[in-house]
C-alpha cells in the first residue's frame, strides 16, 4: 500500500521543483528578450523606465535616483500575452518615432542585438492606438504593490 504514496509523493516533489525553476535574472543579466516601459519629463526631467521579462520578473528605475527595485513579479502567462502583443506589433520593423512633448511615455521592445524605441507625447504627433493600448495594458502591471 505504501508505494503508491511514495510514487505520488515523489511524483509531487518533482513537480513542485520543477515549477520552480524559471530562470531569475537581474538587469545587468537580462533575456535576450524583454520590454521596457515607461514615463519622464516635466520640470524635474525625472524618468521611470519599468522592464518586463518574459518570465514574468519587472524591475522598476528611476532616473534621477537611479535606484532599480525589483516589483511584484507576475505569472509567465501574463508576460507571454504581453510579449505576443508586442510582437504582433512588429515594434522592430517600425520606423523610428520619437516625438516628446514636455511629458512623455514610451515603449521599448529588444530582441537579442536589436532594439526599437518609441516615445510620444506631442499633441502634433499621436501614436498609434495599438502602441497606446499595449502601454496602458503594461502599466497595468506596475499597479501591484511591490515584492
Amino acid at each position: 500500500m505504501r508505494k503508491p504514496y511514495n510514487t505520488l509523493l515523489l511524483l509531487l516533489t518533482v513537480l513542485l521543483v520543477t515549477a520552480q525553476c524559471t530562470p531569475k535574472y537581474t538587469l545587468e543579466h537580462l533575456p535576450t528578450k524583454h520590454l521596457r516601459f515607461g514615463f519622464g519629463g516635466g520640470i524635474t526631467g525625472e524618468t521611470t523606465t519599468w522592464t518586463l521579462l518574459p518570465n514574468g520578473q519587472l524591475f522598476k528605475t528611476t532616473g534621477l535616483r537611479n535606484e532599480t527595485l525589483e516589483w511584484k513579479k507576475h505569472s509567465r502567462r501574463k508576460a507571454r500575452q504581453l510579449f505576443q502583443e508586442a510582437e504582433a506589433l512588429t515594434l522592430l520593423e517600425r520606423p523610428t518615432f520619437s516625438h516628446p512633448g514636455n511629458l512623455y511615455r514610451f515603449v521599448e521592445w529588444t530582441e537579442g542585438e536589436r532594439s526599437q524605441r518609441i516615445t510620444w507625447g506631442s499633441r502634433d504627433h499621436p501614436v498609434d492606438g495599438a502602441v497606446e493600448g499595449l502601454y496602458v495594458k503594461l502599466i497595468e502591471l506596475t499597479e501591484a504593490k511591490r515584492k
